[in-house]
């Protein structure tokens, strides 16, 4: 049976993610599932970060005023595609748990019920 990562950890997952530059839906869940995959390797195989998980974590952290989003008109006949960004809040917010927030190597084995 597959676990899942824990939406406190995806969202401290996320803010790490856009700490370092903004980015759009898609390609978030596309980096956090790299990086689960390259962290652990074999050992995060049965983990699962569905892209639909992602989505609901970001308004989760917009709610709370940790991000802020845009839509950005790519092209003619091309989806909008919504960019996040942290808030000055989400910059503070994403600071205090550098040292305390998990890496997905430490999410992969919560997930799995072992300690980091």
């Amino acid at each position: 049976m597959a676990g899942s990562i824990s939406q406190t950890d995806l969202c401290a997952l996320v803010l790490g993610l856009l700490a370092r530059r903004e980015m759009y839906g898609v390609e978030i869940a596309a980096a956090l599932a790299a990086q689960l995959r390259a962290s652990e390797g074999a050992e995060a195989e049965g983990i699962e970060l569905a892209e639909g998980s992602v989505y609901p974590a970001l308004r989760r952290l917009e709610r709370g005023g940790l991000l802020s989003a845009r839509w950005v008109e790519i092209g003619e006949g091309a989806p909008r595609r919504r960019y996040y960004v942290l808030t000055p809040a989400g910059e503070r917010q994403a600071a205090r748990t550098v040292a305390h927030a998990p890496t997905p190597a430490s999410a992969i084995a919560r997930c799995q019920g072992a300690r980091p």
